[in-house]
C-alpha cells in the first residue's frame, strides 16, 4: 500500500541554528507524519507543484500575517480551494492564522505577552467529538510559541478547542478544513532549543498528543 500524498507548504523558516541542529518546520512534519512529504517554499515564492495531492499542511512561521504580504494568504486561498475539491487540509499556527483571515477572522498580536510552551487546551464539545482529537478526551496537552492569535472568529467555523490567552485554539472548516493554533508536529527538545535561542522561558514537558492529533488528521487523508 502507497503511502499517502502530503503537500507542506513551507510559510516561513526558523532560526538558522536550529535548522542546522533540528530541521526546520517541513522536516519536523515530515518525522511524524507517515506520509510521501512534497515541500513548496510557499514564502519563497514557489507556489503549488503540479500533481494531486491527498492531504496539505500549512505550517508555521515566524513572520507575521499582519506583514500583508500578498502570497501569505494567496496560500491559504488556494489551499482552501482545494479542500473545496475534497483534499483535507491543515493549517498550524501561522498557516492557522492565514487560514482564519481568509475565512473572515482578524489575527492581531496579544498585547501583553505570547504563549510558550506546553500547553493545555480545553476542547469544546465539537471539539471532543472532531475526528482530530479521537482519543484525547477534553483536553490536548501540546506545544506552543506564539504572539499573534484570531482575535476575531472566521465566518462559518466551529471552534473546537481553546485555552484562557487563546479562545480560537483549534476550529473547523466544514469537513476537510481543521487548524490549530498550537504546534502538533514540535518535539519538546526542539521548542526548548528555540525559546533558548531567542532568549526566551517557559515550562516544556513530553506529550504525545500532538503526535496523536497528526495521525487522526492522517487518517482522513488515507
Amino acid at each position: 500500500m502507497s503511502l499517502p500524498r502530503v503537500l507542506l507548504l513551507k510559510m516561513g523558516t526558523t532560526e538558522p541554528a536550529l535548522v542546522a541542529e533540528h530541521g526546520d518546520y517541513d522536516a519536523w512534519f515530515a518525522a511524524r507524519l507517515a506520509a510521501d512529504c512534497t515541500v513548496s517554499r510557499a514564502h519563497a515564492g514557489e507556489g503549488f507543484p503540479p500533481g494531486s495531492w491527498d492531504g496539505i499542511v500549512l505550517t508555521g512561521s515566524p513572520l507575521s500575517v499582519r506583514d500583508e504580504r500578498p502570497w501569505m494568504l494567496d496560500a491559504a486561498r488556494r489551499a482552501l480551494a482545494e479542500a473545496g475539491q475534497g483534499t483535507p487540509v491543515l493549517g498550524v499556527c501561522f498557516g492557522h492564522q492565514a487560514i482564519g483571515e481568509v475565512l473572515g477572522g482578524r489575527v492581531e498580536s496579544h498585547p501583553e505577552r505570547g504563549e510558550l510552551g506546553t500547553i493545555a487546551v480545553e476542547l469544546t464539545e465539537a471539539g471532543q467529538a472532531d475526528p482530530l482529537f479521537d482519543g484525547l478526551g477534553d483536553v490536548a496537552v501540546v506545544q506552543s510559541t506564539h504572539r499573534d492569535l484570531l482575535v476575531r472568529p472566521p465566518r462559518g467555523c466551529v471552534r473546537l478547542g481553546g485555552t484562557v490567552h487563546t479562545a480560537w485554539q483549534a476550529f473547523a472548516f466544514g469537513d476537510k478544513v481543521r487548524c490549530v493554533q498550537f504546534h502538533p508536529e514540535l518535539p519538546a527538545a526542539v521548542l526548548a532549543r528555540l525559546l533558548a535561542l531567542r532568549e526566551q522561558s517557559a515550562p516544556i514537558r513530553e506529550t504525545a498528543h500532538g503526535s496523536r492529533i497528526l495521525a487522526n488528521w492522517l487518517r482522513a487523508v488515507v
